[in-house]
């Protein structure tokens, strides 16, 4: 073997324990958390305010989304839909951060808990939540295709179609349902300590 081989070889098996051998800086536990940024993670730290949405379905059972500052929530209330970080949280309101067109700046807009009439949320739900963008846009190329290579649009074709788009939906709405808030489905505010 070539010396030139044999040096390449030798500084190769080095390298993994030359770069372990680099000074890392110790952080405290309390650093690595707030470093992550991590609005759960922030408030083990620190007593603040969060809130909760529990959700009490009759099929489904009890399930609580909770809210921290820094978190995005969209809901509907007066009348608007909003889709914005949550800015502050007080004991009977929240506020978001909002563009004044006028101004140039954002300003902070306060809801009473009482105000929100729903609450969209936005679950990752494996294979559930990618079918429900994949199997519309699989139903259209089908379709296009069809057409495509017929000439024309077949009967045949669209049932087909129409079942992945239908299933799409479906699959959408599972993902982020859209929730009223009643005397089932409760908006609070709680504390961590």
């Amino acid at each position: 073997m070539p010396p030139f081989f044999r040096y390449l070889i030798a500084c190769l098996l080095l390298l993994p324990a030359l770069a372990s051998a680099q000074t890392l800086d110790t952080l405290t536990t309390e650093q690595l958390l707030d470093r992550k940024g991590s609005p759960y993670q922030r408030a083990q730290l620190r007593p603040s305010r969060y809130m909760v949405f529990d959700v009490n379905h009759t099929l489904g059972g009890f399930r609580r989304y909770r809210f921290f500052e820094g978190d995005d929530i969209h809901f509907k209330a007066r009348g608007i839909k909003y889709h914005e970080e949550v800015y502050q949280i007080t004991d009977s309101t929240f506020s978001v951060l909002l563009a004044n067109e006028v101004m140039n700046r954002d300003e902070p807009v306060t809801f009473r808990l009482n105000e929100i009439e729903k609450i969209i949320l936005h679950r990752r739900i494996p294979f559930v939540t990618a079918a429900g963008t994949i199997f519309p846009a699989a139903g259209a190329v089908y379709l296009i295709a069809d057409a495509v290579n017929n000439g024309q649009i077949s009967k045949k074709s669209l049932p087909v179609t129409g079942a992945f788009v239908l299933s799409g939906i479906i699959f959408h709405l599972i993902s982020n349902p859209t929730i009223h808030v009643n005397k089932n489905h409760k908006l609070r505010v709680l504390r961590t300590y």
